[in-house]
């Protein structure tokens, strides 16, 4: 305690600069992820060193551990998205949604099982407003208006994001909180729940109002509790990288399954025509295979189930095979502690998402070349795709990671949830996830998110003694949901529907239902978090 005893009002104001220049960057000067993470990065490593006495091997050990943490981070980024990209130059996301969306009639079952659960489908294998750019089209093909179908597509993905993107995200926070990933992901994904259960609350009322709400009641209660009981069962058992993939798989195979009994098989509630149109290549550069079907379009996404689960097999799992970098004691010049780090942000050769995407996506090229579908080039393109799509988030990410991790080891983040947690004081689990929104508004990413606000939100919930695990999941649900409202994401969804310069109309659906769910989160939190 003798670090923060010493500081005063002014070390809070100066601390809280490499924040608040991200924030305004961003938002009042409009520049990139990447200059706003740079320039306060720059901020950060000077207030360290002339305000909070750390030494140059303090900032050098610090900048480390972001880089170490960004790598970690990105290789799943890059890898999942390699795997996308893919199956989209292929035309099998074409067939995966098509495959879908034939076998459901009538809107609001249309709203749940394609904009909520295969939405939530589409975030846990990929991410990166990917969910948005399937979804929406698919929507309007099916008969939604614009603006509905870009709200639906925002809403109803977002419960999968923290889970989503094969893990990124979790990973990213649980790595820099320091929370063990076998206690933070199950309590994570009970507090899960209610969200999970709201979106489809949500994207019913945005398809029909309050008829569809009570009308799909049962259905969204049965689909929400199994894919909140599938991420659960994903993190209990330790592979939380397809938590998203299978609760938004059980999630469409039940609700598809719903469709043929009286739950979901009914007349159409409003006059929101059907659509007998089946979607449509989106690309000319997408190519085109004749019998193809759902479970072979799907095939790499089954690997990554299977491999995932085989890797925590005790005797694989076991397996030593680890790169990762060991950092000392770190202790600044005003007395800030910082312990040592073992294998920090150590990747596994048999457990790391990263390895397992690309082994799946290998086994992939094996069994589409055998079937003669696959492409000459393609991979080479899908790479070419995953570099243009990637590069700009990743610069932008790692910048923001070593930001982060030098107010971290300089004493900064502590210092700053100490002062929040005096400000707020027993009712800061109500605001825990306005601030994961607001990392997500200011970023689109739930992972830059974590990365901004996940510790921050530890020494809160510390200095406070709440429930860590709690504040921690609230960070990451929050960060989640502002999915449905971040500029970034509103736009891939407006320009796909044909309502670019019209976001307002889009983001006018969306709010309300970002804010009620959010409230919700928050009055969880407090009462969770006083249990825990």
């Amino acid at each position: 305690m003798s670090f923060i005893s010493n500081t005063t009002t002014i070390d809070i104001l100066i601390a809280s600069i490499p924040i608040l220049v991200l924030i305004l960057g961003i938002i009042v000067f409009k520049w990139n992820a990447a200059k706003a993470g740079s320039i306060s990065l720059l901020l950060a490593i000077s207030i360290a060193l002339f305000r909070f006495g750390s030494t140059e091997t303090n900032i050098v050990v610090a900048a480390s551990k972001g880089i170490s943490l960004s790598i970690f981070v990105l290789t799943v980024i890059w890898s999942s998205v390699f795997m996308y990209n893919i199956l989209y130059l292929l035309g099998f996301i074409n067939v995966i949604g098509s495959s879908i969306t034939r076998l459901i009639k009538n809107p609001l079952a249309q709203a749940l099982v394609v904009g909520w659960a295969f939405g939530g489908l589409i975030q846990g294998v990929s991410g990166f407003g990917v969910p948005v750019a399937v979804v929406a089209p698919l929507m309007i093909l099916m008969g939604f208006s614009a603006p509905r179908a870009a709200a639906i597509a925002l809403i109803g993905h977002c419960w999968a994001t923290t889970f989503g993107s094969l893990g990124s995200s979790f990973y990213t926070l649980q790595l820099v909180t320091d929370l063990p990933s076998n206690e933070i992901g199950p309590h994570m994904a009970i507090l899960f729940t209610l969200p999970i259960i709201l979106c489809g609350f949500a994207v019913a009322h945005i398809q029909g109002g309050i008829k569809s709400v009570i009308k799909g009641m049962p259905a969204i209660l049965i689909i929400g509790l199994i894919m909140s009981f599938s991420q659960w069962l994903a993190a209990y058992l330790n592979v939380p990288q397809i938590g998203g993939l299978v609760a938004g798989l059980s999630g469409t195979v039940i609700g598809w399954l719903l469709t043929l009994t009286p739950i979901l098989n009914f007349e159409q509630l409003q006059a929101e025509s059907i659509s007998s149109t089946k979607p449509k290549r989106d690309s000319s550069d997408q190519k085109e295979f004749k019998n193809v079907n759902f479970h072979l379009a799907f095939s790499p996404y089954y690997l990554v189930l299977l491999i995932s689960l085989i890797s925590q097999i005790p005797v694989i799992k076991s397996i030593p095979i680890q790169f990762g970098l060991d950092y000392p004691i770190n202790i600044t010049g005003l007395g800030y502690y910082v312990k040592a780090e073992q294998d920090y942000a150590g990747i596994s050769l048999f457990s790391h998402p990263a390895p397992i995407i690309m082994f799946a996506t290998l086994v992939t090229y094996a069994v589409y070349k055998f079937k003669h579908i696959w492409v000459k080039d393609t991979g080479i393109d899908a790479f070419k795709r995953t570099y243009k799509q990637c590069v700009p988030s990743s610069l932008g990410l790692l910048t923001m990671v070593m930001m982060s991790l030098i107010m971290i080891d300089s004493g900064m983040t502590s210092l700053l949830g100490n002062s929040i947690a005096k400000a707020t004081t027993f009712l800061f689990p109500i605001f825990s996830p306005f601030i994961g929104v607001l990392g997500t508004f200011l970023t689109g990413s739930n992972t830059n998110s974590n990365v901004m606000f996940g510790a921050l939100q530890v020494q809160t919930a510390t200095a406070l003694e709440l429930g860590v695990l709690t504040i921690a999941s609230s960070q990451s649900i929050g960060g989640a949901l502002g999915g449905a409202i971040a500029p970034a994401k509103v736009l891939v969804g407006t320009t796909l529907v044909g309502l670019s310069g019209q976001e307002h109309k889009v983001l006018k659906k969306s709010l309300p239902y970002c804010m009620i769910i959010l409230v919700a989160v928050g009055i969880q939190a407090l009462i969770i978090s006083f249990l825990e």
